[in-house]
């Protein structure tokens, strides 16, 4: 076990916070660069509008889902109980329009103490876990600064070591250890090519853009999680903190005319109060906090900071969350990812005494538990992509949902499977080997299950381009 490190930690969202108090409360001090200088909001709705330019997708909704929710229940239950006091409470799956469940099937799902996501803005929890760091005294920032690269020198066996990092005023600063969280564009790989270290990497575009509006409502409303569909379109609501929620729409990337109808606010709106699935939430008296936002370039990416035979291809510097491994954000994945390697970091640093080995550690979890979502990513994205191309509808991906759902016929154990994997406490893996059984039961549920699932008439692709506000 090594103890007493120096680290660094580059980047302060929410991986290189996790990282930060995860070795930190393993006796390690910790500096964290965070390019952005911009002062503490002095609350969640001043955090809202947070100058955060080095991460502009955080007005963006994000998910936090049950994995996010356990790590934080089993390895930070302050930061846990610290959005218990500001109102976010985990809140278990239920049953939506077009997403019905039973009551057998809710009571197993109830009992599942993992299945419970947390209702959050990004800038809300990225706000109070940063309060969390600043208290920690083994903790220290340095913002405002950015980080050119890194410094490299020969390891105890020859190889490569990264001694620290040299920031853009070319002052280097020592570490025994870096974590690099710096996101989807960060760089890392051109740090060690300056250095003739080569780091290979996997992408697939995504194929989407989505567009997204928060709203605050007056009323006491618990929006949830929940889905809608339309021609062309996939839409989503998701509950978060202080009376607000999100909807968020995602298209195919080439579709020019939907793009160009949803970026218009009022178009947005309009056109959401279609989908049948979000009706209950139109008809709240929601007002638009900012005007939508979207989000382009989406990837799915992973890189090899290990050889085939999964030697490390250096020590000194690991890598969390999209810097890592990325997945299309669309899926909600990023941050429960980023948070779990975060983890994965201390526990690697605290079961080895030295860099190589927990290295190896880490990468060996990461691949593990990590890039497979990577492959599922990928597999989603190109499954969505094909029936797009065939003119079918988008939803469910070649697996109806909604009708596996309805009835009451399946297996309340299936659905829980099913919830498990798709918060991440699963392997995608267990999915995949279920999907045969899934689409069976879904084909041979009795015909009056059947008749009884609510035909929903969704709009037209006419209809959504001409919904006017």
């Amino acid at each position: 076990m090594m103890e007493g490190l120096e680290v660094v930690v580059v980047g302060a969202g929410i991986g290189g916070l996790g990282s930060a108090l995860a070795l930190a409360r393993s006796g390690h001090r910790v500096t964290i660069i965070e390019r952005d200088d911009t002062p503490m909001p002095a609350d969640i709705e001043g955090a809202f509008e947070w100058d955060r330019r080095g991460a502009p997708q955080v007005r963006h909704p994000h998910v936090f889902l049950g994995l996010a929710r356990t790590i934080l229940r089993d390895r930070f239950p302050d930061v846990l109980a610290a959005l218990g006091a500001i109102g976010v409470e985990p809140t278990p799956m239920r049953s939506n329009r077009g997403f019905e469940l039973d009551e057998a099937t809710l009571a197993v799902i109830a009992a599942d103490d993992d299945l419970r996501m947390l209702p959050c803005r990004r800038t809300t929890f990225e706000w109070l876990m940063r309060r969390v760091v600043l208290d920690e005294p083994s903790v220290s920032f340095l913002v405002g600064r950015g980080v050119a690269g890194v410094e490299v020198g020969p390891g105890p066996g020859g190889g490569p070591v990264v001694t620290g990092i040299r920031l853009d005023d070319d002052a280097v600063l020592q570490a025994d250890l870096v974590v690099a969280t710096t996101g989807r564009r960060g760089d890392v790989p051109a740090w060690l090519a300056a250095h003739g270290i080569q780091v290979p990497e996997t992408a697939s575009e995504a194929g989407v853009v989505y567009f997204s509006r928060f709203y605050r409502s007056s009323r006491d409303e618990q929006f949830g999680f929940r889905g809608g569909f339309g021609a062309g379109l996939i839409a989503g609501v998701i509950g978060a903190d202080a009376g607000t929620y999100s909807i968020t729409a995602v298209v195919d990337r080439s579709d020019k005319e939907l793009r160009a109808h949803l970026s218009d606010s009022d178009r947005f709106d309009a056109t959401m109060r279609l989908l049948p699935e979000l009706a209950d939430v139109a008809e709240v008296d929601g007002v638009p906090i900012h005007p939508v936002h979207y989000m382009t370039g989406l990837i799915n990416r992973t890189r090899s900071f290990t050889t085939a035979d999964g030697e490390p291809r250096l020590t000194g510097l690991i890598a969390v969350g999209d810097a890592h491994t990325c997945t299309n954000p669309a899926y909600g994945r990023g941050q429960s990812l980023a948070l779990r390697q975060a983890t994965y970091v201390a526990d690697a640093v605290a079961a080895h005494d030295n860099l190589l080995d927990a290295a190896r550690d880490y990468e060996a979890r990461s691949s593990a538990t990590v890039e497979p979502w990577y492959h599922f990513s990928v597999l989603t994205d190109s499954m969505r992509s094909a029936a797009a191309s065939d003119g079918a509808s988008t939803r469910g991906a070649g697996l109806d949902f909604g009708a596996l759902f309805g009835g009451g016929a399946v297996d309340p154990e299936l659905v829980r499977m099913l919830l498990r994997v798709l918060n991440l406490l699963e392997l995608p893996q267990t999915l995949i080997a279920k999907l045969p059984e899934l689409t069976a039961t879904a084909a041979t549920q009795p015909r009056a299950a059947r008749a009884s699932v609510p035909r929903i008439k969704r709009p037209s692709r006419d209809e959504l381009l001409a919904a006017i506000a």
